[in-house]
């Protein structure tokens, strides 16, 4: 079993090569995130272990880029962030787990058996799903990643409704993605005109607007723009995020989170070879 840990504390890195070898792992440690694309793009892991605290970087597009590279590779992220935002974000990204700092070695341990137990339970072939280029089992893994997070003891999904300032959370969701956004010079549009409040589920909602305006500034081009629009339908509104991205543009998890807030979901090109993806049926207070 070769495991590659890519952390930069030096204290940290010794304890967790020495620990790991001592349990008869074959284990690489790197300390940033250049050295371990490197190493992930020539050899093949079965584990890979990921502070996303690593110095100098966008650390949360790590787990994207060493997906990209090994879709077969089970990715744990350890990470003093404790936030379920920083949890579902880095689960969106490629990571199948989530380890928050300070943690024993045992539980690191059983995590990573854990892992390598639902590694080899996979019996069903991987089929890459349409347009996406992503294997069903990345969806069906994300799905079940999620729903441990967010479900209750029973695995269920329950909605808390109350009423949220669209923007407070319009705002919450575009903070996190201003460095990636400043590095790439892109801009984040908001709405200028005063917006409602909602009725719905806050956590959830943030959840599918993260989603949705992460992969946008992901996969946009340098020095764009991408547009956040609401629009008043009388006892609902509509959210819509305009980008230069093309149909290529996922939106298989952005429809899950969606279903859970008997939301719609409709996406067209409009001028100037603009995506839009629209959010309907949003509750007005």
């Amino acid at each position: 079993m070769r495991v590659l840990v890519i952390e930069d504390s030096a204290r940290l890195n010794t304890s967790l090569g020495a620990g790991l070898r001592a349990l008869g792992y074959a284990v690489d440690v790197v300390a940033d995130s250049t050295r371990a694309i490197d190493f992930a793009s020539r050899r093949d892991y079965d584990i890979i272990i990921l502070d996303l605290m690593l110095p100098k970087d966008s650390s949360l597009l790590v787990p994207h880029e060493i997906r990209e590279l090994n879709r077969d590779v089970e990715i744990l992220i350890l990470s003093a962030r404790d936030q379920i935002h920083d949890r579902v974000t880095a689960l969106i990204q490629g990571a199948d787990d989530y380890l928050v700092k300070p943690f024993s070695f045992d539980e690191l341990h059983a995590r990573i058996q854990e892992l390598v137990r639902r590694k080899a339970n996979h019996k069903i072939p991987i089929v890459e799903c349409q347009r996406s280029g992503k294997p069903q089992r990345y969806f069906d893994d994300l799905i079940g990643n999620l729903l441990h997070l967010c479900g209750n003891d029973n695995g269920d999904i329950e909605l808390v409704i109350s009423e949220v300032k669209l923007a407070d959370l319009l705002q919450r969701v575009v903070s996190p993605l201003k460095s990636i956004a400043a590095e790439k010079e892109i801009v984040l549009r908001l709405p200028r005109e005063k917006l409602p409040s909602l009725l719905l589920d806050a956590k959830w909602m943030e959840h599918l607007l993260s989603n949705l305006i992460f992969d946008a500034t992901l996969h946009c081009p340098a020095e764009a723009e991408i547009r956040i629009r609401v629009q008043d339908e009388r006892e609902r509104c509509r959210i819509e995020i305009e980008t230069p991205v093309d149909e290529a543009f996922d939106l298989s998890l952005v429809r899950s989170y969606a279903s859970y807030l008997k939301l719609e979901i409709d996406s067209r090109i409009i001028a100037d070879d603009r995506f839009c993806v629209g959010i309907s049926n949003i509750k007005i207070v």
